[in-house]
C-alpha cells in the first residue's frame, strides 16, 4: 500500500512551534562546514556573547506600543535604520528554547515599514519612536541586513510570510538601491560614491533563493560587479584595509579604514564561514596577515591604510571586525581567541561598537550560520532534546538529498536494509517498508517541527514537504519495530 501525505507549513510549524520556542536555539556552536576557524572555547563565547546581547537589550531596543528600534546614542532618541537592521539579525540568533525575541523581531519590522519612504524603504534616521516618510531617503547597508533577517526569521521561528515580505523588499532594493550594472548604490537618492562596507555578498546569495525571478541578478551581476570593486579596493595597500568611500571602480576616496569601512570583513566572513567562497579567503587573508602582526590591545582606530598611523578609539569598531580577517588560517587561531578576549574586556560600549562586538562575535564563535542551509552543531550542548521524541546519536549520519537515498551513505550494517528504503524526490520524502508506524520531523538542532505522517502502514509511505523551507532536517522514522533517522537536505 503507497499513502501520500500533503501537510500546510503552517499547521506543521504550529505543531513544532507548540514543543519549542524556535527552530534553531542558541547557541548554535557550529563550525561552519570546516569553513575556516571559530573560536575555540565556543561555549565560554556564548555565555559572553549572551551577557552582551542582555546589555544591548537593556540599554539600545526601545519600545513604544506595536514600534521598537535601536537607539543610536544612549538617551539620544535617535533611531537609524542600520540599527533595525541589526537588532532584527540578533533577536533571531540569539532566540533560544526558553525565550524566543519572535515578539522584538516583529517590532522592529513594523518601525521599518512604518518609517518607509515612497520606495518600501526605510528612512535612515529619526528622532523619536514616531515612524513615518521624513523624506530622509534610505541607506542600502540596512536594508542588506534586514532583507537577510527576514529570511533567516522564516527558518527560525517556521513561518513564510517573512519569506514573501522579503522577496517585495528585495524588489524595491534591486530597483532603488542598485545600478543595472549590479553595482550597488549607497542609497536610493544619491550615488555619486560607493560604500564597500554595504557590500554583503553571502546575502546576495540568499536573496537569489528567495527572489528566485531576479535569482540571476543576485547571482551574477551583483555578485560579480561587487566583488570587482572589493577587489579593487583591497590591492591598492599591502595591509588590506578597506577605505571607507571609493570611486565605482574600488579606487579609494579617504584612505582610511573607519567607522564605514569596519563592517567590510564581517560581511566577507560571512560569505567565507557560509559558503566557502574563495574571493573572500583571499581578501581576508591578506588583511588577516597584517592584523595578526597587531596586539589586540594595541588596536585603535582610525586607521591610516598603509597601516602607518592609528588614531585613539580602541574599541570594538576596530577589535572586533577586524578580528573577522583571521577566520581563514589554523594558524591564527590563537590570534583569534586573543582578539575576541580583547573585546570581552573592553566591556560595555556605545551603540555602533556595542554592534560590532556582538554581530562579530556571533559570527567568529559559529552561532551566526545559514539557516537556509546549516551546518550541524558542533557539540551536543547546544541540541536541547530531553524527551522521549529526542533525535539519537545515529542522526549524525549521512544526508539524504533530492533524488538520492541514504544507500548511497555509509550505514552501520544493523541498518542497512531498512535505512536504504529512505528516499527524497524533489519535495517528496518516500519511506518504504513494512510497519511504517511514524514519521517525524526535526530541525537540525533537535527541536520538533512536527509529525509528518502516523499510522500503519504495509508498504510505502509518502510525504509531501511542500511549503517547508530548504534546508537540513532530521527525520525519525519507526519502521519494523526500529528507529531509523536520518537528515534530509530539502531544496
Amino acid at each position: 500500500m503507497k499513502c501520500l501525505v500533503k501537510m500546510g507549513l503552517a499547521g506543521l510549524f504550529a505543531f513544532g512551534l507548540a514543543q519549542a520556542a524556535v527552530n534553531f536555539p542558541f547557541p548554535q556552536n557550529t563550525n561552519y562546514g570546516g569553513n575556516g576557524v571559530v573560536l575555540s572555547n565556543q561555549s565560554e563565547a556564548a555565555i559572553q556573547l549572551k551577557s552582551a546581547f542582555d546589555y544591548y537589550m537593556r540599554d539600545k531596543y526601545k519600545e513604544s506600543g506595536s514600534y521598537a528600534a535601536i537607539e543610536k546614542d544612549h538617551g539620544s532618541n535617535t533611531f537609524v535604520s542600520e540599527g533595525t537592521g541589526y537588532g532584527m539579525l540578533m533577536m533571531v540568533y540569539f532566540s533560544d528554547n526558553t525565550t524566543s525575541y519572535q515578539s522584538q523581531f516583529d517590532k522592529l519590522w513594523a518601525f521599518y515599514k512604518a518609517g518607509s519612504n515612497e520606495h518600501g524603504l526605510m528612512n535612515w534616521s529619526f528622532g523619536g519612536l514616531n515612524p513615518y516618510n521624513n523624506k530622509a531617503n534610505a541607506a542600502t547597508d540596512a536594508e542588506m541586513d534586514v532583507a537577510a533577517a527576514l529570511i533567516m526569521a522564516a527558518h527560525q521561528f517556521g513561518n513564510t510570510k517573512y519569506l514573501d515580505e522579503a522577496r517585495t523588499l528585495l524588489k524595491n532594493v534591486k530597483q532603488y538601491e542598485f545600478e543595472t550594472n549590479g553595482l550597488h548604490k549607497p542609497g536610493d537618492a544619491w550615488n555619486d560614491k560607493k560604500n564597500p562596507s554595504y557590500i554583503a555578498p553571502a546575502y546576495y546569495r540568499l536573496f537569489a533563493e528567495v527572489d528566485t525571478e531576479n535569482a540571476e541578478f543576485w547571482n551574477t551581476t551583483a555578485m560579480n560587479a561587487n566583488y570587482a570593486l572589493l577587489e579593487t579596493n583591497s590591492a591598492e595597500y599591502s595591509t588590506g584595509l578597506f577605505d571607507n568611500w571609493s570611486d565605482a571602480s574600488g579606487k579609494g576616496m579617504d584612505k582610511y579604514y573607519g567607522y564605514d569601512a569596519a563592517r567590510t570583513p564581517w560581511r566577507l566572513a560571512q560569505d567565507f564561514y557560509w559558503f566557502g567562497e574563495s574571493k573572500a579567503k583571499k581578501m581576508l587573508d591578506k588583511l588577516g596577515t597584517w592584523v595578526s602582526s597587531k596586539p589586540a590591545s594595541e588596536m585603535k582606530g582610525t586607521i591610516e591604510r598603509t597601516g602607518n598611523q592609528m588614531w585613539n578609539d580602541h574599541n570594538s569598531t576596530f577589535v572586533a571586525t577586524l578580528m573577522t580577517s583571521l577566520v581563514t588560517d589554523a594558524s591564527r587561531q590563537d590570534k583569534l581567541d586573543e582578539y575576541w578576549a580583547e573585546a570581552v574586556k573592553l566591556g560595555e560600549e556605545a551603540y555602533f561598537e556595542q554592534s560590532m562586538k556582538v554581530l562579530c562575535g556571533l559570527l567568529v564563535s559559529g552561532n551566526m550560520p545559514n539557516f537556509a542551509n546549516p551546518p550541524a552543531p558542533q557539540s551536543s550542548s547546544s541540541v536541547p532534546v530531553s524527551s522521549s521524541s529526542a533525535v539519537p546519536p545515529q542522526s549524525s549520519g549521512g544526508i539524504v538529498g533530492p533524488g538520492s537515498s541514504s544507500s548511497t551513505f555509509a550505514i552501520a550494517p544493523a541498518q542497512r536494509k531498512i535505512a536504504s528504503a529512505i528516499h527524497l524526490q524533489g519535495r517528496t520524502l518516500e519511506i518504504a517498508g513494512s510497519e511504517i508506524a511514524r514519521i517525524d520531523l526535526f530541525s537540525v538542532s533537535g527541536s520538533t517541527i512536527g509529525t509528518l505522517w502516523e499510522g500503519k502502514a504495509g508498504g510505502s509511505v509518502k510525504v509531501s514537504l511542500e511549503g517547508i523551507p530548504s534546508g537540513l532536517y532530521v527525520v525519525k522514522a519507526k519502521v519494523l519495530g526500529e528507529t531509523i533517522v536520518r537528515k534530509i537536505n530539502v531544496r
